[in-house]
């Protein structure tokens, strides 16, 4: 088995579990592999050590990101585009899209052996059109967010599913979420917390200028459609792909939202279910 050893070294801990980690795996019999481009901060390491990012997620069975849900979301996008098999592994803090942290290392052997269990999560496809050509196209594995920009006031969002009219939101912002990112921000914003390996877009509005508004569950072959600005009142709303960049909306644009078409894969070496990770996190 090859695997690809990915650290976000901005997190303090991360250099430290990384190196830990290439240790265990290649002790174990496995071929791991570093960023290149981080070769000079594991200097006791040979150079047969690190391959190229793109060779990371190309030529590798498994994708270990070690950091927190941030640095999981980053890689796992990437790991998606190439089919490829994720596990996180934990160096921050409530990191619940980690299934691995440095405690439990003694685990390793059953990634090896391959006796692990699959958890398949969808991502949203999120795709902007302008003048009905599309300009941009994104993927999330939490949310999509949509937010007012530097002037002080509400969001005019106008959205509908599958062709029908949901609401017009005058808000703060609106979140799509999957159910993986249902323990992000959108139960920050009062929505629901879904099982993440089930299919499911939640609508969660945030601070709504209505008592009318509440969230929502939609099927997963719901397929959205966001307009913003429609009464003309804030020139500026942004949306942000899983807290990512915040791209500028503009008025002659409209956003698609809808299921992609795969899931990404993610390894669990533990029998702990989604109920015991939220009793470990969220407590």
């Amino acid at each position: 088995m090859i695997l690809s050893v990915i650290p976000n070294l901005t997190r303090q801990r991360a250099k430290d579990v990384a190196l830990r980690l290439y240790q265990e795996l290649t002790g174990l019999g496995g071929q791991a592999f570093l960023p290149l481009g981080q070769r000079d901060e594991f200097p006791e390491l040979p150079d047969g050590a690190f391959l190229p990012e793109d060779a990371l997620y190309r030529d590798t069975d498994v994708v270990l990101p070690v950091g927190g849900d941030g640095s999981v979301i980053r890689a796992a996008k990437r790991a998606y585009a190439y089919d490829k098999l994720v596990l996180g592994v934990n160096a921050g803090t409530l990191a619940y899209l980690c299934g691995l942290d440095d405690a439990h290392f003694s685990f390793l052997p059953k990634l090896l052996s391959g006796d692990f269990t699959l958890q398949q999560r969808m991502l949203l496809s999120i795709t902007v059109y302008e003048n009905d050509v599309p300009v941009r196209r994104h993927f999330a594995l939490n949310d999509v967010a949509f937010a007012r920009g530097r002037a002080i006031g509400l969001v005019d969002l106008s959205v509908s599913a599958n062709g029908k009219r949901i609401a017009d939101y005058v808000a703060d912002g609106l979140i799509f979420a999957t159910p993986t990112g249902s323990t992000a921000y959108s139960v920050s914003a009062g929505g629901p917390i879904v099982e993440p390996t089930l299919d499911a877009v939640l609508l969660t509005p945030v601070c709504p200028h209505s008592l009318a508004f509440r969230p929502y569950i939609f099927g997963p072959d719901t397929v959205f459609e966001v307009r913003g600005n429609v009464r003309g009142r804030n020139p500026e709303v942004l949306y942000t792909c899983d807290g990512e960049e915040s791209i500028p909306l503009a008025d002659e644009q409209r956003v698609v939202i809808a299921r992609a078409d795969k899931k990404l894969r993610f390894l669990s070496l533990t029998s702990d279910n989604f109920i015991d990770v939220l009793n470990k996190k969220a407590l």
